[in-house]
């Protein structure tokens, strides 16, 4: 799971992504009822983008980073700490649902948010295991590589099609 401007993901299925023709992973726009604010997407309250300008808008302060709302939070802001809040609600409440609908086992976040480590983590297990009756408990880690696997995957896997893609235009090889 990507968590920094947007919210995306990947589904892996017996070791297969699931593409849905390109759909699979949207995990960031479903909609759902907050306690505080109605009907909204996961985006709105849970990308790094979202937590910032909701703590902005509602402090009255120059635009705070995901970070600072964070750091704001762990030093008693009661604002902060309600959109930090807030924010692991609405990706506990999505996590939920994956587990429920496709039995999710492990969970990596990655994406600009994932640098707040365990302040992110640690909170998000908790509220997930709230949520959650009989179904298992997914492992929920950092994506080793940070905010920039994705970036690095998908360099890797052009990396990997280049011989074949050489090949088939008949250049690097020699002739």
């Amino acid at each position: 799971m990507v968590v920094g401007t947007g919210i995306a993901a990947a589904v892996i299925s017996d070791g297969y992504p699931v593409r849905a023709g390109g759909f699979a992973g949207e995990l960031g726009t479903p909609s759902f009822r907050t306690r505080r604010s109605g009907h909204t997407i996961l985006e709105a309250v849970g990308s790094a983008g979202a937590i910032a300008r909701r703590y902005s808008d509602k402090a009255g302060t120059p635009r705070a980073g995901a970070r600072e709302v964070l750091e704001r939070a762990t030093a008693g802001d009661a604002l902060a700490a309600r959109i930090w809040a807030d924010a692991v609600d609405a990706l506990a409440f999505s996590l939920s649902q994956c587990v429920s609908i496709i039995g999710t086992e492990a969970v990596v976040v990655g994406g600009g948010l994932a640098e707040a480590g365990e302040g992110l983590l640690q909170p998000l297990r908790s509220r997930l295991d709230e949520l959650l009756d009989f179904q298992r408990r997914p492992i929920i880690m950092r994506a080793q590589l940070g905010q920039d696997a994705g970036l690095l995957g998908a360099a890797m896997r052009a990396r990997a099609l280049l011989p074949a893609a050489k090949a088939a235009s008949g250049t690097g090889t020699g002739r």
